[in-house]
């Protein structure tokens, strides 16, 4: 959701105007109600605002998953954190308030020129809990604001996990022995995609529920499948398969198997393995974010 600049507007001899309705953030709420009640030019008020605009002027740099428990030291306060992302991995934010029931606000911002607001929600005592698909590499600025008087800490937990599951049945990212971008054909080009190695047989398995689109066999991938998730704008491309197990417009659900670990292709020279790439409007883009999850402890 991407929420417009809350605008204050004041008019000499007539009062505070009211600002029109809208779909605002719980946070500009909050702001456009303490202008509504003069509360925005109090020693407080002013604070407050300053503490917000001073998080989002300089966010802390922060590596995933991040674990906060900031705290007011007597006068209004806001943290903001900026977040590197990367496509194909889901955001999860889990925010406890203050425990004297006061909320704290979140809000999601482009880590860009823009500074545009991307969402926004508030967090009392019970824990907010919230979830998001990565469509673009990129970062964000997670700001947590509570409200005038809010006493105690708040709980900030912050992590990524993959979006899709592993392709090859019984195996994980200790299997992948080629990366995105890795040389080929001397240098001439890179590949777009992971090679999964396995035993020849190993059931190719679709990583999440959606549609067969294609399934064809070509010189380079050799015998292949793509598969149209439902809930993203992405297809999946399996190659090099020994056995092709399903057909177009075929539904699949997490877990089925598409068809079966080969080295048909290019690939006749190699051990068996599964190329898996993921294909999105301008072309490849790196599979890895969408299967594996980041290093680092969890939260």
């Amino acid at each position: 959701m991407r929420v417009p600049l809350l605008l204050f507007a004041v008019v000499a001899g007539c009062g505070r105007l009211p600002v029109p309705e809208g779909p605002v953030a719980p946070s500009e709420r909050y702001a456009r109600s303490l202008a509504q009640a003069g509360l925005d030019s109090t020693r407080l008020g002013r604070l407050w605002t300053e503490a917000g605009a001073d998080a989002l002027a300089g966010p802390t740099d922060s590596d995933l998953p991040l674990a906060a428990d900031p705290a007011p030291s007597g006068a209004p306060a806001a943290w903001a954190w900026r977040l590197a992302l990367r496509q194909g991995e889901v955001l999860r934010i889990e925010v406890a308030g203050p425990a004297d029931s006061a909320r704290a606000f979140v809000d999601l911002f482009a880590a860009d020129s823009t500074g545009a607001r991307l969402d926004g929600w508030a967090a009392g005592p019970d824990t907010l809990r919230v979830e998001r698909l990565v469509d673009r590499d990129g970062a964000v600025v997670l700001r947590v604001w509570p409200e005038l008087l809010a006493e105690g800490s708040v709980a900030v937990r912050v992590w990524t996990e993959p979006s899709l599951g592993f392709p090859v049945a019984g195996s994980g990212p200790g299997a992948i022995q080629s990366r995105w971008g890795a040389p080929r054909d001397g240098g001439a080009r890179r590949h777009e995609g992971v090679d999964v190695f396995a035993d020849r047989g190993t059931p190719v398995v679709a990583g999440a529920p959606g549609r067969v689109t294609r399934v064809r066999e070509t010189p380079v991938g050799g015998r292949v499948v793509w598969l149209r998730p439902d809930a993203a704008a992405v297809s999946l491309y399996y190659a090099h398969l020994d056995r092709q197990l399903v057909a177009p417009g075929d539904r699949v659900a997490v877990g089925d198997t598409l068809g079966t670990v080969g080295n048909t292709g290019n690939a006749a020279s190699t051990a068996p393995h599964l190329h898996f790439g993921v294909y999105g409007a301008g072309g490849a883009v790196d599979p890895e974010p969408f299967v594996v999850a980041r290093p680092g402890p969890a939260l």
